[in-house]
Order: C-alpha cells, then sequence, then structure tokens
C-alpha cells in the first residue's frame, strides 16, 4: 500500500472518530432549535476529511513506481519551525484561560510572527492587534458568544 494510502487510512479513522465524538458536544435547550449549534462544525469537518480521504483511497496514485522515502520527501523542510510553532500553540490554548482572548492572541500572533522570520515590530502590532480586536468585536458584539476577559484581571482587581 503506497504511503498516501496509508495516510488517507488513518485520517479517515480520525475523522470518523472525530464525527462520533461530536455526537457527545451538549446543546442547550434553545440551540436544539438553531440550524449551526457546536456540533455543525465538527460534522462538516468530519464529513469533509471522510469524503477527501476517501477519495485518495479509491482513486489511483499519480505515480505508482518510484515513490522516494520518507527521509527523503521530507529533506529540507524547516521542522524546527513546525516544532515552535506546535509548541507556540500549545502554550496559546493553556494559557487562554488566564490570559483572556484578547492577550493571549495578541501575543500568540506576535511571537508567531517572530518565529516566521518578522522582525519589524510596527508592523507586528499593527497587524495583530487590530486582528484580534477585529475577531473578539465580531465574535462578541455581533455574534453574541461570551468571551471572558481572564483570570489575570479577576486576580489584580482589575475586573
Amino acid at each position: 500500500m503506497a504511503r498516501e494510502k496509508v495516510g488517507a487510512l488513518i485520517i479517515l479513522l480520525f475523522s470518523i472518530s472525530y464525527g462520533l465524538l461530536a455526537t457527545k458536544i451538549p446543546l442547550t435547550f434553545l440551540a436544539q432549535q438553531e440550524t449551526f449549534t457546536p456540533r455543525t462544525m465538527p460534522y462538516a469537518l468530519s464529513a469533509m476529511g471522510v469524503l477527501l480521504s476517501f477519495l485518495i483511497l479509491v482513486l489511483p496514485t499519480a505515480d505508482p513506481s518510484g515513490k522516494k522515502s520518507l527521509s527523503e520527501e521530507t529533506k529540507g523542510y524547516d521542522w524546527g519551525t513546525a516544532i515552535l510553532l506546535t509548541a507556540l500553540m500549545l502554550i496559546f490554548g493553556l494559557t487562554m484561560k488566564w490570559l483572556g482572548f484578547i492577550v493571549a492572541s495578541i501575543v500568540f500572533l506576535l511571537v508567531g510572527f517572530w518565529i516566521l522570520g518578522e522582525r519589524r515590530k510596527k508592523l507586528m502590532l499593527l497587524t495583530a492587534i487590530p486582528l484580534v480586536c477585529l475577531l473578539w468585536a465580531i465574535m462578541s458584539l455581533l455574534l453574541g458568544v461570551y468571551i471572558a476577559p481572564g483570570e489575570i484581571f479577576y486576580q489584580l482587581g482589575i475586573l
């Protein structure tokens, strides 16, 4: 079995289990009547993953012979940057409750820009701060999603 077929099989199994786990997302009484619920996006992502991985499994490979080894395929990739960005995402997820969405997201974007090689501080700030504020405004003001400010603000007595 070709490498992409094995990968597609793994993604297929992951997508099916993700879709099954999405059924366990609790819905409030009012959300049960809505078209777009907390389960909608996980269902859509699961369905797309199942569909695409199934297509990769059943369609023929582009080049069935002469495939390179995994080390040859991935030679020259910047694995250090990928690992740093993955660690940054993990830290972002762990600190969001403490710092709050706005502060954690701004710090996440600034550090992410730095990891990716951007060194112009003014550009980084003028990109990260308005973007996060716009996302916060859309989620809070337009969509009505409550976003907690962060535990640190309660601990410091600011809120």
